[in-house]
């Protein structure tokens, strides 16, 4: 296991059991012995019970077990042949087995997204351990679910909990760090929590962006919280060269496709105050264990609670001015349908170039981007064979709203994780104690819709932290980086329009670069539906080239 400088390791073992623990966690003295009886009775989710994020290497007689976080920050990788090796870096494997990067996978997931493919990676052969799982080994692999949570408690019962699982998570940090970290403060709820948790504890260096794209109103709300906790709050001032989708070819390459490489510049710029401090707070994650999405309502419709599914979506309509008929008849039609049947729809549409389906308003188990317009017949039949092949492997989980959770969940650890190698040479150790195992669980012991807010954004703050400013948790809006984005891709147009044209993806026959690059040229006049798509295919452009160009450049290892 590659373990980096900031990485705590404690290796345990009695006459029968060695454990180690790596990464980011607290673990007393009194705890270690639970942990060793844990691992010789095969209780292998009790691992996940410590504070913090981290892997879990374990050995009991014949038998070994591997696994990561919940979230996916921590994540493990393996390869089947020869037997079974594992690592936590996807690249190092695939360099290990001379595995490309897979293309169709690649299209599949710009077209569909990645969370209906949890065991596999952008590299032909190299497979995921699912973000809540381990990896048992000592025979054929087996996936062990280490989750340890199930969704029972109401907001009241599960608020204390939360509280204090995000309480101890900021505490012990900042007491670790001697009482100095630095804490992204840009006016949202998640890192405004965490830095408030923080600023009670100790010092923060708060730091935020922004230019004349971003949000008036969230850099008010980040200087109220400042002023709130007495600290100075920095503004790393953008202009032209820190628009997104500019980025150096010397910067790091992940293991996967970040979007933090397309906003390097904009990040590096606002995050230099915090350089060299022990920690950097972020509060990724925290939309997805304070809150929850209307996939609650098809939840509560699937398991027979219609009539208070209805009076929610109404109330829900009603306060953004929207018609509620409308709502109520998209979240009954996404209840009537199962994740295989709707992978297996979105499959024959690919197929079909059937792309005049408007997207519903609320969450649907599958969602075809603007970006299957740009496949080729060859990418289209490649996408569809993909879709295919993940609905006979669809998940058991059959309520909407719990796998909504555990995928968002996934995606949001793992876009963190692929971000580490890009902060490091910034001298910043990002920490997200929302994505913290014991966080995790203790959100999403409440039932998703009780989290789920209706005239307010995340319920589950003003409930477990009453401590918190009501003009802050009362917050009805949130900024939106769509001019931004727009901005930054009208600035760097012909680049992109080039590394579009030559992406793999077009050249070996998946992708049709014309239809892309004329949506391209639109992007910036009325129409903007293809920002966010547009976004992910560039994201996934700029990753081949800069991973080619890594390594067909002497006296450069491939980075990992």
């Amino acid at each position: 296991m590659r373990v980096g400088p900031d990485c705590q390791v404690r290796v345990l073992a009695s006459e029968q059991v060695r454990i180690a623990l790596v990464g980011d966690f607290l673990l007393t003295t009194a705890e270690e012995s639970g942990l060793l009886a844990a691992v010789a009775e095969r209780r292998w989710s009790d691992l996940m019970a410590l504070p913090g994020s981290y892997w879990v290497v374990a050995r009991a007689g014949k038998h070994s077990f591997v696994c990561g976080d919940l979230s996916g920050l921590r994540s493990i990788f393996y390869a089947r042949q020869p037997g079974c090796i594992w690592s936590t870096s996807a690249q190092r494997l695939a360099v290990h087995q001379d595995a490309l990067p897979d293309l169709p996978f690649l299209a599949a997931r710009i077209t569909a997204g990645a969370e209906h493919w949890p065991g596999r990676t952008v590299y032909d052969g190299v497979h995921a351990v699912p973000a809540g799982f381990g990896l048992l080994l000592g025979g054929e692999p087996v996936l062990v679910d280490v989750s340890g949570y199930a969704p029972s408690a109401t907001l009241e019962q599960g608020a204390p909990v939360s509280a204090d699982a995000l309480e101890r998570a900021v505490q012990w940090r900042m007491e670790e760090a001697d009482g100095l970290v630095g804490a992204d403060v840009s006016g949202g709820l998640d890192s405004s929590t965490l830095a408030i948790l923080a600023s009670r504890a100790g010092s923060i260096r708060a730091v935020t962006y922004a230019d004349r794209f971003t949000s008036s109103e969230d850099l008010d709300f980040a200087r109220r919280v400042a002023s709130h906790m007495g600290t100075e709050l920095k503004v790393g001032a953008g202009g032209p060269k820190e628009l997104p989708f500019g980025w150096s070819w010397d910067q790091p390459v992940p293991d996967q496709p970040a979007a933090l490489s397309l906003t390097c510049a904009q990040h590096a710029l606002y995050l230099r105050p915090a350089a060299g401090l022990p920690l950097h707070f972020t509060g990724n994650g925290g939309d997805i264990v304070l809150d929850s999405c209307s996939a609650a309502w098809i939840g509560m419709v699937q398991c027979g609670d219609r009539r208070a599914a209805r009076r929610q979506v109404t109330g829900w309509a009603r306060a953004r001015n929207r018609p509620p008929r409308d709502l109520w008849q998209a979240v009954t039609r996404a209840a009537s349908i199962t994740h295989d049947e709707a992978l297996t729809r979105a499959a024959d549409r690919v197929e079909r170039a059937d792309f005049g389906h408007r997207r519903s308003g609320v969450w649907s188990w599958c969602h075809l981007g603007q970006s299957a317009k740009w496949l080729t017949p060859h990418g289209r039949e490649q996408v569809a064979g993909m879709l295919r092949e993940a609905a006979s492997a669809a998940t058991t989980e059959a309520r909407a709203d719990l796998a909504e959770q555990r995928t968002s969940l996934r995606l949001v650890g793992a876009d963190a994780r692929d971000t580490v190698p890009l902060t490091r040479p910034w001298r910043i150790r990002q920490v997200h104690p929302f994505l913290d195992n014991q966080v995790v669980r203790a959100a999403f012991t409440i039932t998703p819709v009780e989290r789920h807010g209706v005239t307010t954004f995340k319920p589950l703050l003003a409930a477990a932290l009453p401590f918190l400013p009501p003009w802050l948790t009362g917050r009805t809006s949130k900024g939106s980086f769509s001019r931004q984005l727009t901005a930054g891709m009208v600035h760097h147009r012909p680049a992109l329009a080039d590394l579009i044209r030559t992406s793999p993806l077009a050249t070996n026959g998946l992708l049709d670069a014309e239809p892309a690059l004329a949506a391209l040229a639109r992007v910036g006049g009325t129409a903007a539906g293809d920002l966010y798509d547009l976004q992910r295919l560039v994201m996934t452009c700029q990753w081949l080239a800069a991973r080619e160009r890594l390594l067909t450049t002497p006296g450069r290892e491939a980075a990992c």
